[in-house]
């Protein structure tokens, strides 16, 4: 929301020179190639490349609505996974990447290739729906965009015989809870995190913010990739001021990977991808009433 944006000071962007993000990226590419559990934390600044506006940014949603800007509607109707997305999926076939923590709801991560069970998002997905009374949760082939305010009914109902729920956006606005199991997974995977790579989050909104830093204690080094400065730095092993594809198109070249091009996965059709994404995309549990106002 608007009131959560940053002031003049805080949404200053910086650059580290050429040769301090050259050694900052040989020191990530070995922190990378030493870890056991290598976990990515992702905030909307990863796919600003693909056409979708930040949030806190110098022309963010919320930076511009405190200012009094209108922004100009999108000019990408339908947008793709960038080049840091697609780097993520190499990286979890190669078996460096061992989890993905995101705060982004434009379902990106999931059309690139990312596995449904090695992901949380939390805070939904625009692609999704989900059953409040028997949970079950449905992916659909386009941004589930027709909701009702409040109580998040799409109209849908549930094809689970003798349930005939009704079907609720699963986007996760400020004044709803937290999907508890996503959250739950999310945190187990945070609690024997050994490096985390925070990339385009200013590291802000509660409780993804916290994640990253769980198991500093344990020895866990964690980097921030963020262009403009964050509550957090001060916590990093290692503090990168770059954008998302540049530095992961460099860390790809060091670790001697090729980032796979982008091809449409068609995931909505495929009736065994789905049957993986209803059994291992954690969302919420079944009858939870407290994220939506009005009856079950």
């Amino acid at each position: 929301m608007a009131h959560t944006a940053l002031n003049d000071d805080e949404i200053t962007e910086y650059f580290d020179t050429p040769d301090e993000l050259d050694k900052k990226i040989k020191t990530l590419a070995q922190f990378i190639r030493d870890s056991k559990q290598f976990v990515v934390y992702t905030g909307a600044g990863i796919s600003t490349s693909a056409g979708i506006n930040d949030f806190r940014g110098p022309s963010g949603v919320w930076t511009a609505r405190a200012r009094g800007i209108v922004l100009p509607p999108p000019t990408v109707r339908n947008p793709e996974p960038t080049l840091t997305h697609m780097a993520y999926v190499e990286l979890m076939k190669q078996n460096y990447l061992k989890f993905l923590v995101s705060q982004n709801c434009d379902g990106l991560h999931l059309k690139s290739g990312i596995s449904p069970s090695k992901i949380a998002e939390l805070h939904g997905n625009g692609n999704c729906e989900a059953c409040a009374k028997c949970g079950k949760v449905y992916y659909r082939q386009k941004h589930v965009n027709q909701y009702e305010h409040g109580t998040w009914l799409t109209g849908n109902t549930c094809t689970v015989p003798n349930c005939y729920g009704r079907l609720r956006c699963t986007t996760v606005a400020f004044t709803q809870s937290m999907p508890d199991i996503c959250l739950n997974k999310a945190m187990q995977n945070s609690q024997i995190c050994d490096l985390s790579l925070c990339m385009g989050t200013s590291m802000r909104v509660s409780p993804a913010c916290t994640l990253p830093c769980m198991n500093l204690q344990a020895g866990q080094k964690m980097v921030i990739v963020n262009l403009q400065k964050t509550p957090y730095d001060k916590n990093c092993a290692l503090r990168i001021f770059a954008r998302c594809d540049d530095v992961m198109s460099m860390i790809m070249k060091e670790l001697n990977l090729t980032i796979p091009p982008y091809v449409d996965l068609k995931l909505w059709s495929d009736e065994q991808w789905l049957k993986d994404f209803e059994n291992n995309w954690p969302f919420r549990t079944a009858g939870d009433k407290g994220w939506f106002s009005g009856n079950m």
